[in-house]
């Protein structure tokens, strides 16, 4: 996806403005503007964006998932993920509402995320809707590992990584994705 189009529509999306510096299969790497973090990061078709958001001031990532699926603030909600590879439950966390009406999700259990990202091409995430409904959510995940290698070595380097951490999704990890 060409690095512009990328940025434009983060920004578009409700994150904070980025620099899109490098693209690596569908990813995409690059500073936040206003230099509080750098993230690596897709968006699927549909718009919804999938990455992995590091911030300086709390020295920790996560794993985060923007879409246009309502939720309440501080509340967590189950999700299936599903790679070619193998499936795994989440928990999620509802961050809060974007201008533009999308929400962001960051992930509890970042680790078990991971290591499903980094096993497959593409991943499926189902999120239980009213009724008996789900909304699936689809990203491809060629260039992943790349970009997030990428991402990560000048974050941990700029922050000497003492008292870096993985944030487990709460508002005192991720509150600056907002």
């Amino acid at each position: 996806m060409n690095k512009l189009i990328m940025a434009l529509l983060v920004s578009i999306m409700g994150f904070p403005s980025v620099h899109a510096e490098d693209t690596f299969g569908h990813w995409t790497t690059g500073k936040v503007s206003n230099d509080s973090g750098m993230y690596a990061a897709t968006m699927n078709d549909s718009g919804a964006i999938l990455g992995e958001y590091c911030y300086y001031s709390s020295k920790s990532c996560t794993w985060t998932l923007a879409v246009d699926s309502t939720c309440e603030k501080d509340h967590s909600y189950p999700v299936l993920a599903n790679t070619d590879k193998g499936a795994a439950y989440f928990d999620i966390v509802c961050l809060g509402r974007q201008e533009n009406g999308l929400y962001t999700f960051g992930f509890k259990n970042w680790k078990d995320l991971e290591g499903l990202l980094k096993s497959g091409m593409r991943i499926g995430i189902a999120t239980p809707m009213q009724s008996d409904q789900f909304k699936v959510f689809r990203f491809l995940l060629d260039g992943l590992i790349d970009s997030t290698k990428s991402m990560e070595k000048p974050f941990l380097a700029s922050i000497n990584s003492k008292g870096w951490k993985r944030g487990e999704a709460s508002n005192s990890t991720v509150t600056d994705t907002l």
